[in-house]
């Protein structure tokens, strides 16, 4: 039996309550489903007879077999977590216990260590039991979807909370029938949309907006109502050429930004959001893939706490970031509408946000989400010709009025960042000041390649920001970014070495600053 061009049909293993085992029974997705386990020893025990089959890559289990807080209580599932995704299954975990997960992440890190595996290089996909049916299909949609065939989205709407009747029948026959009840043909399953129910205990009123609302039906209208933080600053880090290191210098500004004013006795609160949705760097830099956007997408409402728990922490970095979803394909499920609703959420719950986006400035997503929500936009060039070239082009587009079949941006919140600098490079300031059309040069990032490489290929970014040379760069336009703030950077000291294999062009002249201003408010 082949799947997706002619690729085996994939075998499943479920380690769960009935009621999960169920709702995968009946995805009418293309895989194998093997007789239900009822923990992690069985499930091992019957791959040693052969009773499952050795060769199955997805596995879902459940954090219910503990109902304790301790660390080691959750043990078994863990060992198995990182077992099974080491070997390269795609592991799926359905959480009963939403406060026990920074236990069960603990428990994660330790039964990595133990088996001699870096807990960052585990990858695995949370599932909340509260999700219905269908939106705990998507988590495995989302994650499968080079590898396995999906039915259709319009699909009845089953709350895993109802199935847990199922659990007074037989646990095989029970599965069975409820897979025969669910699986019903396509044509028999009504096509209107399903409707967005209220979690549990949530007041009707968080999810009915009114007619005229410019959010999509899940949004919080009790959070986007509040008044957006004191002083709250949204950034947009945008680029028109590939490898000019916008997303390095998104992930190193908001690192620079939590840092320096943590240091000032004023921490303030960053986030960091991926919003190039096709070919997003920052997982790859930060070294976690999961969860994503998709996986607030996916949510019955967008309200903090659903947002917050699908943040991933960079704890090294001392920020807070929303990764783009893995698959390229999923891109257009998480479109404009939920990144607008998102952004200005998000606006609301922390002091500082910043946006990196795609090269592709023009798509609807950049163009109407990542640069109107911005206070301010840094354009990343280098000093190659066809950067320079390409930003002039960038620039006019963006900054063209609206009429003119521009985008209509006020050049007062756009400001150039020269990354990559290097001296003598046949590139001078003037040619750089006049591709940017009047936008001023607010700051310039020193050539590093084998540290920032280094840093990146060992997920360690946060060593970047002691570094001699990029450590006050970025200090310098956290500043600019920022002004009026309390920022204390502290500043590397460099030796002669470090100067000589750093050496920069294009400062920004003290004359120029005290006249123009870095961003011309």
């Amino acid at each position: 039996m082949s799947d997706i061009a002619g690729a085996p049909m994939h075998g499943v293993i479920v380690v769960a309550e009935e009621d999960v085992f169920a709702a995968v029974a009946a995805s009418g997705a293309r895989w194998r489903i093997q007789e239900r386990q009822p923990s992690v020893d069985e499930m091992w025990k019957n791959l040693s007879t052969g009773a499952l089959d050795k060769q199955s890559r997805i596995v879902v289990l459940s954090d219910a077999a503990s109902n304790s807080s301790e660390e080691a209580s959750f043990s078994p599932i863990a060992r198995a977590v990182v077992a099974m995704a080491n070997a390269g299954a795609y592991v799926f975990v359905v959480h009963r216990f939403e406060h026990h997960r920074s236990v069960f992440d603990a428990a994660i890190a330790a039964a990595a260590t133990a088996q001699g595996i870096s807990a960052d290089s585990i990858v695995f996909h949370r599932a909340n039991s509260s999700l219905s049916q269908a939106e705990l299909l998507d988590v495995m949609r989302e994650a499968l979807a080079d590898v396995v065939t999906f039915p259709p989205l319009q699909r009845q709407s089953i709350d895993l909370s109802d199935l847990h009747s199922l659990e007074s029948l037989d646990s095989t026959s029970g599965a069975v029938a409820a897979a025969e009840r669910l699986a019903a043909p396509a044509a028999s399953i009504p096509t209107q949309p399903r409707p967005q129910m209220p979690p549990v205990g949530a007041p009707m009123a968080e999810r009915v907006e009114p007619a005229n609302s410019p959010y999509p039906a899940q949004a919080s209208m009790e959070l986007l109502n509040r008044p957006k933080l004191p002083d709250q600053m949204t950034i947009t880090v945008t680029s028109s050429k590939g490898g000019s290191g916008k997303s390095t210098v998104s992930i190193l500004l908001a690192a620079t930004i939590a840092r320096a004013s943590a240091a000032a006795g004023r921490p303030l609160s960053v986030c960091l959001l991926d919003l190039d949705t096709r070919d997003g760097q920052v997982a790859s830099l930060i070294g976690k893939f999961m969860p994503t956007a998709l996986n607030i997408r996916v949510q019955p409402v967008w309200d903090e706490e659903r947002i917050r728990r699908n943040l991933v922490v960079a704890q090294e970095l001392g920020v807070d970031t929303l990764l783009a979803p893995i698959r390229p394909r999923t891109a257009d499920t998480v479109g404009p509408d939920f990144y607008r609703a998102i952004v200005r959420s998000l606006q609301r719950m922390y002091d500082v946000v910043i946006m990196d986006t795609s090269v592709q400035y023009l798509e609807p997503l950049i163009a109407e989400v990542a640069f109107k929500e911005a206070d301010e936009i840094l354009f990343v060039t280098t000093l190659a010709s066809t950067a320079v070239q390409g930003m002039a082009r960038a620039l006019r587009e963006m900054t063209a009025p609206v009429d003119e079949s521009g985008l209509g941006v006020p050049r007062e919140k756009i400001g150039i960042i020269v990354n990559q600098s290097v001296a003598n490079v046949g590139m001078e300031r003037d040619q750089v000041l006049a591709a940017g059309l009047g936008v001023p040069v607010v700051g310039v990032i020193p050539l590093a390649t084998r540290d920032v490489l280094t840093a990146s290929n060992l997920n360690k970014m946060h060593a970047l920001l002691e570094h001699p040379a990029l450590g006050p760069a970025y200090g310098d336009i956290a500043k600019a970014c920022l002004p009026g703030r309390q920022l204390e950077v502290i500043h590397p000291v460099a030796t002669a070495d470090d100067v000589s294999q750093t050496g920069t062009s294009l400062p920004p002249s003290e004359e120029e600053g005290r006249r123009r201003g870095l961003f011309r408010r």
